[in-house]
């Protein structure tokens, strides 16, 4: 294998393992410094979105102006909502590794070459823990992050899990992203350091019961668990960090989830599932795979794979 040099950035740590299993391969791994020297060493350069945010989509354009390998890993459940519409943002990448096979048509649907696509599953749910026995039942609360700080929906869900008797309520905040003065029984985690994935899992490990806004990675981590989630479906389309397009921006949801639109019927489907964890679990089963890529027996090589390629 011709040695290379492979700038990538690591968001959402979903990197982490692949890291060690280049540099385990022999590859030179390289760590984003802000360094145009460490940029000229790169051959291939892989990142975790390319949106117009934050000059993403610029070192895309960059990377193939100069002739080097362009690669983008999925870094969270359906990846970027930004190529679909209102946004309409087009992936500009030689590669696209994503988890599952719905990862794969949805970027068909809005127009990716199929030959750019590849399902590789992911790295992050090697990460998960066998669930543990432990007193009582967990619910966890894992309240909606948004840009342009706290939304009024996670509040309303705070009330009302307040009102929930006889069970144990944390809640999984973001470090830098919520407010911990606003909620019960904080657990926290920072997506950029190491740690993240590993609390993520600790905490599942316990849980009994997701309660939620959106269906996102944490919430497919707790299917994959066959932990119930329980989704509070009182979303109101807002801009982000300014932008009004993500209004008119469509949420998706699975089978494999519980959605509550009447808030005073939350806690006593909370408690119903609590009482038959049975429900939904073959949906459950079934959505680890379409979504989560389980399926896929050795994700680590399968990305190393296109990245050798």
């Amino acid at each position: 294998m011709k040695s290379k040099n492979i700038l990538i950035w690591n968001f959402n740590n979903v990197m982490t393992d692949v890291i060690e299993g280049l540099k385990k391969r022999g590859y030179n791994v390289l760590i984003p410094d802000g360094k145009d020297e460490t940029y000229k060493k790169a051959d291939t350069m892989i990142l975790w979105n390319e949106t117009e945010l934050a000059g993403w989509k610029e070192w895309i354009r960059k990377a193939r102006k100069d002739g080097k390998k362009t690669i983008l890993i999925q870094h969270g459940r359906r990846g970027t909502s930004r190529i679909y519409p209102p946004f309409n943002e087009k992936l500009e990448s030689d590669i696209i590794s994503v988890w599952s096979k719905n990862d794969k048509k949805r970027l068909m649907s809005v127009g990716v070459p199929e030959e750019r696509i590849h399902i590789t599953g992911t790295t992050v749910f090697s990460q998960l823990k066998p669930r543990v026995s432990h007193k009582g039942f967990n619910v966890v609360f894992s309240p909606e992050h948004w840009g342009g700080g706290e939304v009024i929906e996670n509040l309303i869900v705070k009330s009302e899990l307040e009102k929930l008797k006889g069970v144990n309520v944390i809640t999984k905040l973001l470090t830098n992203e919520h407010n911990p003065a606003l909620y019960n029984n904080p657990v926290f985690s920072h997506r950029n350091q190491p740690d993240h994935l590993e609390i993520c899992a600790d905490l599942l490990s316990k849980t009994d019961l997701v309660v939620a806004i959106s269906e996102s990675t944490f919430e497919l981590m707790a299917q994959i668990l066959d932990i119930p989630v329980v989704i509070a479906d009182i979303w109101m389309p807002k801009a982000c960090d300014g932008d009004e397009r993500y209004k008119d921006y469509h949420r998706e949801y699975s089978n494999a989830c519980t959605m509550v639109k009447d808030m005073k019927k939350l806690n006593k489907e909370i408690k119903h599932q609590l009482k038959h964890p049975e429900i939904l679990r073959k949906e459950r089963k079934q959505i680890a795979i379409d979504d989560g890529g389980t399926d896929i027996e050795n994700p680590l090589e399968e990305i190393i794979k296109i990245i050798n390629g």
